[in-house]
């Protein structure tokens, strides 16, 4: 008898093939001829923004807390230690929609990277004195995030942006959220989130389906057995969040020799159709060595060290906007020439030359990490888990090539006001004013 059903490409002259299993695991694979490697990629759908004040990180401890130990290998290190001893990695990631586990190995052991990933997240002992171990590394974790200016000032930014919607919570969760977690609550969260029923295992590489969708084909939660009864479930995904008003400002003094701001905006939602110009935008304003920011703050006016445009994108909301590392004396300086930037590109229409230099880097970049089985494989998967239908890349090109100037002036107009902008600053600043009037110039 056969365990699954639906194992025809969804559509003609897709690259990649899709089977889903009773148990409800979607599997989607693609070939890729000339690859000496296999990536294996399971998602699981749960992240930070599931989680409610009381349970913060608690996806992430669990993401961490599987690797201590699972049924086939109940010593911490030794399932790590199967899959390097044949030249391979494995690796798990939360995000604020998914939890992802990983493992690249050379792909005649492909089956040594399916049974590790399906053994860290249906097979975790999940034991209490692997947790009281575990809370310590995750609260040095945080430590290192906070005492990185570069990366902590995200954090600010999305609180900024979004607090108290989980959305604005560091995906890690807080120092006194990790020390609470109780083995209840990390048990709970498990039987609750990790069910074959919502997860997806992308493969790619030098793979073949058939093979993927056989050795997956009984795979099923069998994870800690106790005398826990009545478990809650994770929060189902909290409504989409009200931003921060415009205006809105967030300054976090530390005694640092450079500062570093986000200065963004909401910006679209996954499936909104304007997000392909607005990846455009960004490229244009902020993404590499040949953009309108990196040009005129760095290299033109030597205000920076370092100038970037950033974005995301979740179900509901998105934000976008400018990172940059500059020396603290200019700060009015920095404000004042990326709000100028946003000022032109809502303004003017992008010249035909800028407009195809973005597509060509954009389509460049995305071609070129396609090349990688791992790149595949998380592309597939997060596409079958995320989206209505997986886009290939073609299509994505086509879309891109499909934006015109005039839509990057309207979509800018939309989205790309400065008077839509938000401010989070870290850095030796304590005269706010000064930071004020320079954002409301």
């Amino acid at each position: 008898m056969t365990a699954s059903v639906a194992s025809a490409p969804a559509r003609a002259n897709e690259p990649h093939q899709r089977t889903v299993q009773r148990g409800g695991l979607r599997v989607v694979t693609q070939a890729l001829p000339g690859a000496r490697s296999a990536s294996v990629v399971l998602l699981v759908p749960v992240g930070s923004r599931h989680e409610d004040d009381a349970h913060a990180g608690l996806s992430h401890l669990l993401e961490h807390l599987v690797f201590k130990g699972t049924r086939a290998h109940p010593e911490a290190g030794s399932l790590s230690q199967m899959v390097e001893g044949i030249g391979g990695s494995v690796n798990a990631s939360t995000d604020r929609e998914l939890t992802v586990f990983s493992a690249k190995v050379p792909a005649e052991h492909v089956r040594v990277a399916l049974e590790a990933v399906s053994e860290l997240a249906l097979r975790p002992l999940l034991r209490r004195a692997d947790l009281s171990a575990e809370k310590p590394i995750i609260v040095d974790e945080i430590r290192m995030y906070v005492d990185s200016p570069s990366d902590h000032v995200f954090t600010l930014f999305d609180q900024m942006l979004y607090a108290p919607h989980p959305l604005g919570r560091e995906i890690a969760g807080t120092i006194g959220s990790v020390r609470r977690a109780t083995h209840r609550g990390v048990v709970a969260h498990w039987r609750g989130a990790y069910r074959t029923s919502g997860m997806v295992l992308a493969v790619a590489g030098a793979i073949d389906h058939d093979d993927v969708v056989q050795a997956s084909a009984e795979w099923m939660p069998d994870g800690p057995i106790d005398d826990l009864e009545d478990l809650p479930t994770p929060s189902p995904s909290a409504p989409a969040p009200t931003p921060a008003p415009a205006g809105s400002l967030r300054v976090s003094h530390r005694r640092l020799s450079q500062g570093n701001l986000c200065l963004g905006m909401p910006g679209v939602a996954r499936d909104d159709p304007d997000r392909w110009a607005l990846d455009l935008l960004g490229a244009v304003l902020g993404d590499g060595m040949g953009s309108r920011l990196f040009l005129d703050l760095r290299e033109r006016r030597s205000l920076v060290y370092d100038v970037s445009t950033f974005g995301a994108s979740y179900v509901d909301v998105g934000s976008i906007g400018v990172h940059a590392g500059f020396d603290p004396e200019d700060v009015e300086r920095v404000i004042g020439a990326i709000l100028e930037q946003l000022d032109r590109i809502c303004a003017d229409r992008v010249t035909d030359a800028e407009l195809n230099r973005a597509r060509a880097y954009t389509r460049g970049r995305l071609e070129l990490r396609m090349e990688d089985s791992g790149a595949v494989a998380g592309w597939i998967g997060t596409g079958e888990a995320l989206l209505p239908r997986i886009l290939t890349v073609e299509e994505v090109i086509e879309r891109l090539d499909a934006v015109t100037a005039d839509d990057l002036l309207r979509v800018a107009q939309r989205v790309l006001d400065p008077g839509y902008a938000r401010l989070a600053m870290l850095g030796p600043f304590r005269s706010r004013a000064r930071i004020e009037r320079a954002l409301r110039r």
